[in-house]
């Protein structure tokens, strides 16, 4: 009986220990061309928190931007694009120099985030531009 439990307790670690070898799983979500393209020397991370209601007015950058939602969900105006809505797990594509009309959080009562990786390089010193203010659309 002894040997019938080591096995057990032996099966049972070499089953967690395929569990962790197993390396997690990768799923792409974007594939973004920066047109034209660009010499990226630095990554400039940014959280926006968004309180519900909340738009970022309208700008733009001098350089690429991706953003990722991460909280919430989100109405959405890039250049002269149509207005979509950008929720958890979806990305957002700012060309430089394109005006960013509206980011608003799509929820009047729970908050938004987004996580954006700004494209530069050493030459890139201003990233953000505000162009207006705040306004409801």
């Amino acid at each position: 009986m002894t040997h019938w439990k080591f096995a057990a307790l032996w099966l049972g670690m070499v089953a967690c220990v395929q569990a962790h070898a197993t390396p997690p799983t990768r799923t792409p979500i974007a594939t973004i061309p920066i047109d034209p393209a660009k010499e990226v020397d630095r990554v400039e991370a940014t959280r926006v928190d968004f309180l519900p209601g909340q738009i970022m007015p309208m700008h733009k950058h001098t350089v690429p931007v991706i953003c990722f939602v991460t909280a919430g969900s989100f109405l959405v105006k890039i250049g002269d694009g149509r207005e979509r809505p950008a929720r958890v797990g979806d990305v957002t594509y700012e060309p430089a120099n394109t005006v960013v009309n509206y980011f608003q959080n799509a929820s009047a009562t729970a908050p938004g985030q987004l996580m954006c990786a700004l494209l530069a390089n050493k030459r890139d010193t201003v990233l953000n531009v505000m162009l207006d203010h705040p306004r409801a659309h």
